[in-house]
């Protein structure tokens, strides 16, 4: 799905960094991190270490893939 919602995004991207089941990205690369400034939403793109202006990013949830054996 594609968000502009910073709120939205700062949780998807918190869940990457801990739990591993989301994937943000832009058209670049995968996002590290995000705000706004003056309106404009700027991500920080993984290995590039600056900001870059983005119209939105895209939210990926992935499945776990685990299942209880009983």
């Amino acid at each position: 799905m594609q968000s502009t919602n910073i709120r939205q995004i700062k949780a998807a991207l918190w869940d990457q960094a801990f739990i591993g089941r989301t994937l943000v990205s832009c058209p670049m690369e995968r996002v590290v991190a995000i705000r706004k400034r003056k309106g404009q939403l700027l991500a920080m793109i993984r290995g590039w270490g600056r900001w870059c202006s983005v119209e939105s990013v895209r939210i990926e949830r992935m499945s776990t893939g685990c299942q209880l054996l009983s």
